[in-house]
């Protein structure tokens, strides 16, 4: 079977050119021009992608894709640099408060921020990773779900992910996922060992764990209150 023929650079520049909806004046439209027409690889992609179909001998088609994954890119890169910045905010903000302040900040996360404490913490972990230089800032990936995957990564898996190019910006959630899986460690352990009475201890833990810190967050604040009254009495 033939393979199917590819539009030209030129072409595509063309088309890009006399479309009304990207002005070549505006400066963004002439980035994104300039950006479609430089990676081959790219192109190898889409004919991959719509194998079988007539798209690839479709100039206006293709300058349609090749100007959308760009402004995609963009608009991706723009959402890392927010996550980060708000996981950044996070950190200073631990920084700042009492122990016990800190604790009341979490458990009222989704009352302050459009975000439960969950995602909080997923965002302060990435940041903390670029921060740290575990994770490189320019292959942080845009999604914070991907983002956070890497960061559960032990040193082994990490040198396993950066040996087979994981860490980079278009990396999938699944592919981590899977690395993870695949390079788990299971402990030895003697004897016939129930996974499901595991899973559920480990969740009992978790409650628990949860429960104490609710506990001392009352407990200090609790504290803070008599220390308000007393004044200098408190030794």
């Amino acid at each position: 079977m033939s393979k199917t023929h590819r539009v030209s650079r030129t072409s595509i520049m063309s088309v890009m050119e006399e479309d009304d909806s990207l002005s070549v004046s505006d400066n963004r439209a002439e980035m994104l021009i300039e950006r479609v027409v430089i990676d081959d690889n790219v192109m190898t992609t889409i004919e991959d992608v719509f194998a079988g179909t007539s798209v690839i001998s479709d100039t206006e088609k293709v300058s349609r894709i090749l100007a959308v994954r760009a402004e995609v890119n963009q608009n991706w890169s723009q959402a890392r640099d927010s996550f980060l910045a708000i996981g950044r905010a996070l950190l200073d903000l631990e920084n700042v408060l009492s122990k016990a302040e800190y604790i009341k900040l979490r458990q009222g996360s989704d009352r302050l921020f459009p975000f439960s404490d969950a995602t909080a913490t997923q965002l302060r972990r990435i940041a903390k990773a670029v921060s740290d230089g575990v994770i490189p800032l320019d292959a942080c990936p845009g999604s914070y779900g991907t983002a956070y995957q890497i960061t559960l990564l032990n040193e082994h898996q990490l040198r396993v992910a950066k040996e087979r190019g994981l860490i980079r910006p278009d990396v999938t959630r699944r592919e981590i996922a899977n690395l993870r899986k695949e390079t788990v460690i299971k402990p030895e352990i003697s004897g016939r060992v129930d996974v499901n009475v595991l899973k559920e201890e480990y969740r009992k833990l978790l409650r628990h764990r949860e429960k104490l810190e609710s506990e001392m967050a009352a407990v200090d604040s609790k504290i803070q209150d008599i220390r308000g009254l007393l004044g200098d009495l408190v030794e």
